[in-house]
């Protein structure tokens, strides 16, 4: 009986002491937040004034060489406020360098995603103060991935808790999503650096093999990306939502959210979302 007391105020003290870190991690998550994260917002074009009509000119004799019309400049994004306090971040941990936003996390204001130099699956077990933690942190591998999200593609890391935090939500809110539907917000996710707002949209989520991806295949490759899209798309076990109008292509720039499949740890889910919008941030004085 006393064994028994003992291991149960063991386990209680556990639970308490988890309960009261994981609330310090997120009241830090929270205090790198003003004012709440959404995503990127489309920039949208100038309207151009409509032309006077004017009487028609007389004719004339065409010249014999028409000059080719000079091409309208593509206009440049527009500068958003990136709404990451990241240099307070940098103090709390120097491997925070980006910040996800997406409606199937619990947490409003999101996740800090963090790179390890020297151990790509460092934050596997632990928390954004390199603390040990079975929840883990989001994070890319450094052995594959820059940390400017320029590689063809960047694949995210993240548990799939029972509680829902991290990727534990993402299973089945991907499936459940209407992919076709380019207006709906939950099709989008959004990816903060000091530098730029990274919006993606959604294409694909479903049941993979546990294979990695970026070692089997190399992205900046047609015929490997074509390769890796083929399986994917017809892998014969698990789930899957497929926006058939919206399938990647060579040359786009891909972010993959992994995780563990629900129902069998060996396999993995992949939601993949395709960057559609880019904008620089605003220079600090003007943020």
């Amino acid at each position: 009986m006393i064994v028994c007391i003992v291991v149960a105020a063991a386990c209680v003290g556990a639970l308490v002491w988890m309960h009261a870190h994981q609330a310090k991690v997120d009241k830090a998550l929270e205090d790198a937040v003003s004012p709440t994260p959404t995503a990127a917002p489309t920039s949208t074009p100038t309207a151009q004034p409509t032309p006077t009509q004017t009487s028609a000119p007389q004719e004339s004799a065409a010249p014999e060489d028409t000059p080719e019309p000079t091409p309208e400049p593509t206009p440049a994004p527009e500068p958003v406020e990136i709404p990451i306090d990241f240099d307070y971040l940098k103090l709390t941990n120097r491997d925070i360098y980006s910040w996800i936003c997406y409606s199937a996390f619990p947490t409003e204001q999101g996740y800090p995603v963090l790179s390890n130099a020297k151990q790509p699956d460092y934050y596997l077990q632990r928390d954004i103060y390199g603390n040990y933690s079975n929840a883990g942190s989001l994070y890319t591998q450094s052995n594959y991935n820059a940390l400017d999200y320029s590689d063809p593609c960047t694949i995210i890391y993240g548990h799939d808790m029972m509680s829902g935090r991290m990727f534990g939500n993402m299973e089945y809110f991907t499936l459940a999503l209407d992919l076709e539907d380019e207006e709906s917000a939950d099709n989008y996710f959004t990816i903060y650096t000091p530098e730029k707002a990274l919006t993606y949209r959604i294409a694909c989520a479903g049941v993979y093999s546990n294979k990695h991806p970026l070692y089997f295949y190399d992205f900046a490759v047609e015929e490997e990306f074509d390769e890796f899209f083929e399986e994917y798309y017809n892998y014969p076990y698990g789930n899957r939502n497929i926006c058939e109008s919206f399938r990647p292509q060579f040359g786009d720039k891909l972010v993959i959210l992994l995780t563990c499949h629900k129902l069998n740890n060996q396999y993995r889910f992949l939601t993949i979302g395709v960057l559609t919008e880019e904008h620089p941030a605003l220079p600090a004085e003007q943020s």
